[in-house]
């Protein structure tokens, strides 16, 4: 027989290994707990259509957001501002922002992530009024139109109203061309990802047609693009100096990885 001592450290050497084994089938059976996903708010430029409402970013735009929270680990709650606002509210500490170009005057109170795409600045006339643009100088005593609250570069920012002057609008291209139509100014500049100036003449047509505002004037659909973009902005997730240092960083390894394996080339180029 087995002494009454045996039996107990028979028992306990039993129980623990029955403890180990239900741990090994957890481990097995459920991934290791990841790290707590931080939720952190979003902020969009807004766009809105000519009845005033908000538009929603493109699918694309949507699907690249959802790539950065499962590779950074984060949760965003998208938030759409005007830029002005935009910008005051990520001064602020409100979250960080989205499709930010740097310039002299952020860097003195933001940080930025690596790039994740560029952005051509197109300049748009009427068919019958374009003209030759190679450099800024070009526009000198043209009346300009842009967003308000957008930056165009410092050499841009630092001339307008000076070497020529600007037109501030809201972010309704819809409604921007009809004022481009009415003369109120000489060349509008638009932001797209598009490096052809046909597929960004394509885009502005379709953003006319699907717009249900007004019957559009033959002058609003009669402008062109001109062949060379004013510039090529860099855009990056931006937050305050002293706030979301770690987040940034897990966005710069999402931006890197992404690169390198053409995800976020993928998920920004249509399907033709």
């Amino acid at each position: 027989m087995i002494a009454p001592f045996f039996r107990r450290h028979l028992r306990i050497i039993s129980q623990l290994h029955a403890a180990a084994c239900l741990l090994l089938c957890v481990c097995i059976q459920t991934p290791v707990a990841a790290a707590e996903i931080e939720k952190i708010p979003l902020l969009v430029r807004e766009l809105r259509n000519d009845q005033g409402e908000i538009i929603p970013v493109k699918d694309d735009i949507r699907q690249l957001f959802l790539y950065f929270e499962r590779e950074a680990n984060v949760s965003f709650e998208v938030r759409y501002y005007p830029m002005t606002r935009l910008l005051n509210n990520v001064k602020n500490g409100e979250g960080i922002a989205f499709g930010l170009s740097k310039n002299s005057e952020r860097l003195e109170s933001m940080q930025f992530s690596d790039f994740i795409y560029a952005n051509y600045v197109w300049l748009v006339t009427p068919r019958t009024r374009q003209f030759t643009f190679n450099h800024i100088d070009d526009l000198k005593g043209k009346t300009v139109g842009v967003i308000r609250g957008v930056s165009y570069g410092d050499e841009f920012d630092q001339r307008k109203n000076e070497a020529f002057r600007v037109e501030e609008d809201t972010a309704s291209h819809v409604a921007r061309l009809k004022k481009l139509s009415m003369r109120r100014m000489d060349v509008m500049l638009f932001g797209a990802r598009q490096a052809d100036p046909n597929e960004v003449h394509a885009l502005l047509r379709h953003m006319q047609g699907v717009d249900k505002s007004h019957v559009l004037d033959a002058s609003e659909i009669d402008f062109t693009v001109l062949n060379k973009p004013l510039r090529v902005d860099e855009l990056h997730f931006a937050a305050p100096l002293n706030k979301h240092g770690e987040l940034i960083k897990r966005l710069n390894l999402a931006i890197a990885r992404g690169k390198k394996t053409g995800e976020i080339t993928r998920i920004l180029s249509p399907v033709k």
